[in-house]
């Protein structure tokens, strides 16, 4: 199968077992005694899921998840993330997603976001398109930031609170509406689909949703870091600024990173 379609439909099965097992019941539990950082045992049953189907099908190819690190170097590079939003899935809000994907050559060339609840599939193909449950999406044509919806995420590391603080009194001032939703790839996607036109993470490791910017950038998005340089992919957190075109871009970094 090819790998797209494969993807496809491994994660509306992992979607699956997923809900499945939510209503059974799981077990919630932290990383590395951080009680912020989430992990539940829906999260497990659903990386090895992904993992086995992955290995089997395409045995030589490596695969990095947030939930078990990185195999083998090979020429493709499969991510997982089992559930992007684990705090918000262990509290019971609907607003969590399955993403995975490809990378290639250190880009992402495809990938999927799940939301196995409101059943929306956003997808990509570098250079074929974003979509949403196979309709075609595109970002929103606003460009000043007094008419936009921002998602911030300061991040739980005590190091970016002030920072967080300020741009969130900052955002009050200058944004149409600020709100946090806690899922990054999701609200990633939210920004493909033209739903908002900023998404902030004041911490983020850009592999873990390689897949989901992907999208983003096929759907006529960019990103930067916060010095306004193209991202790179990495397990490093760092500040990350997405948004539906440059000129927004532009005005976020200008507002939150000037002293």
């Amino acid at each position: 199968m090819e790998p797209y379609d494969f993807i496809v439909a491994k994660v509306q099965e992992a979607g699956d077992i997923l809900l499945a097992a939510r209503d059974a019941g799981f077990e919630t539990n932290t990383k590395k005694g951080d009680a912020r950082d989430i992990v539940t045992s829906v999260d497990i049953a659903v990386n090895d899921f992904l993992k086995k189907e992955i290995t089997t099908a395409f045995p030589g190819d490596s695969i990095y998840s947030e939930e078990g690190g990185a195999a083998t170097a090979s020429a493709r590079l499969w991510i997982i993330d089992p559930i992007d939003g684990s705090a918000n899935f262990s509290r019971g809000i609907p607003h969590f997603a399955i993403c995975a994907g490809i990378m290639e050559a250190g880009v992402p060339v495809l990938g999927v976001v799940f939301n196995p609840v409101t059943h929306e599939m956003f997808s990509f193909k570098k250079g074929g398109g974003a979509f949403l449950n196979g309709k075609p999406i595109q970002v929103s044509t606003i460009a000043e930031l007094k008419d936009a919806q921002i998602f911030l995420h300061a991040g739980r590391k005590p190091e970016g609170w002030q920072w967080g603080g300020d741009s969130y009194r900052k955002l009050l001032e200058h944004a149409r509406k600020t709100t946090n939703l806690a899922s990054s790839s999701l609200d990633t996607c939210f920004v493909a689909a033209g739903r908002a036109q900023g998404n902030i993470y004041g911490t983020l490791s850009t592999l873990d949703i390689a897949p989901a910017l992907g999208i983003l950038y096929e759907a006529g998005g960019v990103a930067s870091n916060s010095k306004g340089e193209p991202l790179t992919y990495s397990e490093e957190p760092q500040r990350i600024y997405m948004a539906n075109n440059q000129p927004m871009l532009d005005q976020l970094r200008t507002l939150l990173e000037s002293n």
